[in-house]
């Protein structure tokens, strides 16, 4: 969902500066552009064109039902593009902003609004269950003809393509962030 898609990209370049904090400290510019690189390879190769495919599959659901009231991503020429400017300036600002705050010994805010960042998503998604649990149009969830995902033909396909994306997001999250920490271990501050 476009609501927890764009904080979650802050959220990451967060954990990706936490993850390299020790070569931060250095203030070696090529430890802090080595980390800022793997930042954004992630973003592209690994979480971006998660929700561009939701967006264009199941428009609805991924907008959580809210604002955009016609039925395709299409019929918002500008939005795929605008959506990617804030996605990527989401996730390097999380990664540039946390720098600061580490070379400035405030880990702990950096950590404090990651997690705060994935409370809100758990809540955007199960506090607004009566809309992220529907596939269908923006028009189909107003009329009540929304059907719950695993109430229709085809909503396989949507739990597999969900359980698939989660995995090829979080398998190389968590390879990223050892390979940050293992990076930094040899490294004195």
């Amino acid at each position: 969902m476009v609501q927890v898609d764009i904080p979650i990209a802050f959220a990451i370049g967060q954990i990706f500066a936490d993850a390299a904090q020790r070569q931060l400290l250095t203030r070696r510019p090529e430890y802090y552009l080595g980390a800022l690189v793997k930042n954004n390879l992630f973003h592209i190769f690994f979480f971006s064109w998660i929700p561009v495919y939701f967006l264009v599959n199941y428009f609805g659901w991924e907008t959580t039902h809210m604002w955009w009231h016609k039925d395709s991503v299409t019929d918002y020429p500008f939005f795929l593009p605008i959506f990617l400017l804030v996605f990527f300036f989401a996730a390097n600002s999380g990664f540039c902003i946390s720098t600061f705050l580490i070379r400035k010994n405030k880990l702990s805010w950096v950590r404090i609004t990651y997690s705060g960042i994935f409370i809100y998503t758990f809540l955007w998604i199960f506090g607004l269950w009566g809309r992220t649990s529907y596939l269908g149009s923006y028009h189909e969830w107003v009329q009540g003809t929304a059907k719950r995902v695993w109430d229709i033909s085809g909503g396989e396909t949507f739990i597999y393509a969900l359980f698939f994306t989660l995995v090829v997001w979080f398998v190389p999250l968590i390879f990223f962030i050892l390979n940050l920490r293992s990076e930094g271990k040899h490294l004195d501050t």
